[in-house]
Parts: structure tokens; sequence; C-alpha cells
């Protein structure tokens, strides 16, 4: 990432003398930046801005500003920019309009890169096809408080303070994303993390199959709450975690009755039944016969495999 500021990537159109910089302080890590700017504005300032990254202003302190702009061309807005007001320019997204102001203020602009979005959520979310709105003025007040701790770190570096950036970091993206985010076709796209997620999940049991395995360890490997995860593998699967894991255990046994010749009792053992009469009652509800009598007829020459009993 090169560490240019987002004014340095806008274009700006200032009216000679309105604005002085008096102070700058940025600070750059993975994936975003932070820049603290004090100016004294005195008149009438025109600015022009597009950058590739995702721009979210705060006003510190201040008098009042009013503003007036249009984002992409569109109808003209106005609103006033006071301490704690933020807007949003979103990646690639043009705004063109002006200020007037009499005095001093300072703002902290944060830059996020769009793929920022797919990393933080752990590939869940396809930042091309999440688009952030362009909002000129935001009510928010986790984002203003994350926002202002980003510019008080980015003026007074503190111990483990690039942890403590990213953290933040964070914060404001979930909320961007929470709140001012158009995701096409949502509902498809939530399916499709669903069905990754149980795909996941089903060959770690499939891998652990004969293991004492905990709905714990089911949610960890889906990445989710253990109640959260049981109510959309539920949703997904048609059974429960437990049904389906007993389930896949008896079509395990199954196979081995047929394909070796271990005992009843080593085949519970091997797919993680605690005993062979757990099994038998297990596999009776499944094929509707004991495992000894499955084998039997098997071996006698039946080969089709009796029909399934639901849960």
């Amino acid at each position: 990432m090169t560490a240019l500021s987002l004014e340095s990537r806008a274009r700006a159109l200032i009216q000679r003398d309105a604005v002085e910089i008096l102070g700058r302080k940025s600070v750059h890590w993975d994936g975003f930046g932070v820049e603290v700017v004090n100016r004294r504005v005195m008149g009438r300032w025109e600015f022009e801005a597009c950058a590739p990254e995702h721009g979210l202003c705060l006003s510190l302190d201040g008098l009042p500003r009013r503003v007036e702009g249009c984002f992409d061309g569109g109808r003209i807005e106005r609103f006033e920019l006071g301490p704690g007001g933020l807007f949003l320019l979103p990646a690639h997204r043009h705004l063109r309009g002006h200020l007037e102001a009499c005095g001093t203020f300072r703002s902290a602009a944060l830059r996020l890169e769009p793929d920022l979005i797919t990393r933080a959520s752990g590939g869940d979310l396809d930042a091309s096809r999440v688009a952030l709105a362009p909002a000129g003025t935001i009510e928010n007040r986790t984002l203003a408080e994350a926002m202002t701790a980003l510019a008080r770190e980015v003026e007074q570096p503190g111990l483990m303070g690039r942890m403590y950036a990213e953290g933040l970091g964070l914060v404001v993206l979930a909320q961007l994303v929470r709140h001012h985010a158009v995701v096409p076709d949502a509902r498809r796209r939530a399916n499709r993390v669903a069905s990754r997620r149980f795909r996941q999940v089903t060959d770690f049991i499939e891998a652990h199959l004969g293991e004492d395995l905990s709905l714990m360890a089911l949610a960890a490997a889906a990445g989710l709450g253990p109640a959260h995860f049981a109510q959309q593998f539920r949703r997904v699967a048609g059974l429960s975690p437990h049904q389906y894991v007993l389930r896949r255990r008896v079509k395990r046994a199954a196979a081995l009755l047929r394909l070796s010749r271990r005992s009843v009792a080593e085949v519970a053992l091997e797919v993680g039944f605690s005993s062979q009469s757990h099994l038998t009652a297990a596999f009776r509800r499944v094929y509707g016969t004991t495992p000894g009598a499955y084998r039997a007829e098997y071996t006698s020459g039946w080969k089709t495999v009796p029909p399934t009993i639901g849960f």
C-alpha cells in the first residue's frame, strides 16, 4: 500500500488563501490509514475528491462548517459539519462541493482498502459485491468514538498501538458494512456461506467420526458460536448436529459390517459408539434391524441395503 493521504489522492480546488494547513499527522497500517489535519479556513473552500479507498471523515473540533456538495453529479446536498460530524465517501465515488467557514478546525480521515472487507470477514463477504452508500451526514456514536480513538492514537501513540488501531479499524468497518452497505442478492450469498460452512463441518465430522465429537468442536470448525451453529446446521441439514453425527456413524458401521470381519463390538468402538448396545440401538432406528442380523443377511447373499428409517 502506498502511504498516500486521502487529500493527496483527491484533487482539491481551493480558493486562493482560503485554506491554510496548520498541522498534519498520519499513520498507515495493513489495509487502512488515518490522517489528522488541523486547518484554518477563511471563506469558501471548493473541493473535488475521488479515491480508490473508502473514506470516512470525522470533524474533531472547531466551529460548524456549512457544506454543500453532490455525489457522482447527483442532487446537491446541504448540511453542517460540526464536532462529531461524520461523512462517508466510498471508493471510486465522486464528490464535488464547497464549504464555508471562518476559523480553525481539526478533522480525522480514515482510508480503508475495499478488499479489507473480504479479509476481515474471513472470505464470507466479497468486497467486489459490497458497495457502501455515500452519506453526507452520519449519526453513529460507535463510529464517532472509534474514529476519535484512532485520531488520538495518531497524535499520541501508545503501547500495542498497531493492535489497538487494527481493532478500532475493524469496529469502524463492521459499522459501515452493517449500516451503509448495499449487498446484492444478500439471501443467495447467505445461503452460499451456510453451504460452505456445512461442507466444512461435514468434512470435519467424517475425518473425526470415531472421536468424541462435541458441539463446541463442530461449532469451532464452522467458525460460529454453538447456539448459532446448531440453528444454522438444522436449517441446512434438516437434522440436529447430534442426529447427523449419529446417522453418519451408523452408515459407516454398516459399511464396516459389510466389508470387514471385525466384530460388532469392534465396529461400534471404531465409529465412535461407546458400546455395542449403543450401536445396536442406533442401528435399529436407521435400518430397522440389528447389526448382527444386517451382516448375516448381507453375507448370505442379500446385497441390497434395507431402506433407512428417519429419526
